[in-house]
Parts: C-alpha cells; structure tokens; sequence
C-alpha cells in the first residue's frame, strides 16, 4: 500500500450534507502542529477548497474518530444541521460500525 499524501484522497460517497472518505492508516485526521502536514483535513482542503467552512476551527466538520493506525470510511458532515444529525446517531447508537482486521501469516 502507498504512503498517504495530501494529492490522494479517495470519496466514497459525497452529498450536498456528508462526504464520506477512505482514511489511510498512517494519517492523522487533523493536527494543531504545524509540521504535521498529512492529515485528513488537508486533504480535503486539497481536493475541496471550497467546501471548508472557516466557521470550524478545522475546516471541517469530522462526524466520528479513526486512530491514527486505522483506516476506513470517515464521514465529514458539510453543513451544521448535517454534523448535528450524525451527532445524534453517534451518541444513540443508531449508527452501526463494523471493523474488520486483516492478518497475515507465514
């Protein structure tokens, strides 16, 4: 697999409330370093300036977490009902989350 970078940035799903993302699993969602420069949100920034909201001390509104070691879909809610309303599922649990771990031996 290749090293994350802010050019690559893939879209699962995009609507005019969500973007949903494949997280790589060495980049960091969002970072107050300056030297941390791969992160989640530059590459949204990267691909979709427009859409970065300087309301949010991101940029973006994350709707969950994913560790730095983690990859998968991250939903990013465009808009403050749309961040709102997946708030909600999360801190309901309406959302429901599966992990899948791939191992490999020899």
């Amino acid at each position: 697999m290749e090293p994350a970078s802010v050019e690559r940035l893939r879209v699962l799903f995009q609507s005019d409330d969500y973007i949903v993302v494949d997280k790589h699993w060495d980049i960091r969602i969002d970072s107050k370093m300056w030297y941390e420069k791969n992160t989640v949100q530059a590459q949204l920034r990267h691909r979709f300036p427009h859409l970065a909201d300087p309301n949010t001390y991101y940029g973006f509104r994350f709707c969950h977490q994913l560790d730095f070691s983690t990859s998968g879909a991250l939903c990013v809610a465009l808009n403050k009902a749309a961040a709102g309303l997946a708030y909600r599922c999360f801190k309901e649990r309406t959302v429901t989350k599966a992990y899948l771990a791939l191992v490999c031996t020899q």
